[in-house]
């Protein structure tokens, strides 16, 4: 690949992130690009129901609030919250 070309896909990427930044709603290309999956793997997890999706005829939309809960949804606690709950435990025992 050229420099030229690779500085013309450079950009064309930044357009689309810059677009995205600022919509609410997305369509299956922008949500893989959003959460830095496949395409592919978004329509899987449609099809298997395993991200929030909306549907209008054939095409499918996403919600930016939902898909940033959704990538957000299964939180590990740090050492010192463990801990603190540890400790708290204790000393309701």
């Amino acid at each position: 690949m050229t420099r030229v070309a690779e500085l013309a896909e450079r950009l064309e990427r930044i357009e689309r992130l810059l677009v995205i930044s600022t919509k609410e709603a997305f369509n299956v290309e922008e949500a893989a690009m959003f959460l830095g999956l496949s395409a592919s793997r978004i329509r899987h997890l449609v099809w298997e129901k395993g991200i929030p999706h909306y549907k209008s005829g054939s095409k499918v939309f996403f919600r930016k609030s939902e898909l940033e809960g959704w990538m957000l949804r299964d939180r590990i606690p740090t050492t010192e919250e463990i801990e603190q709950e540890a400790y708290s435990y204790d000393l309701r025992h």
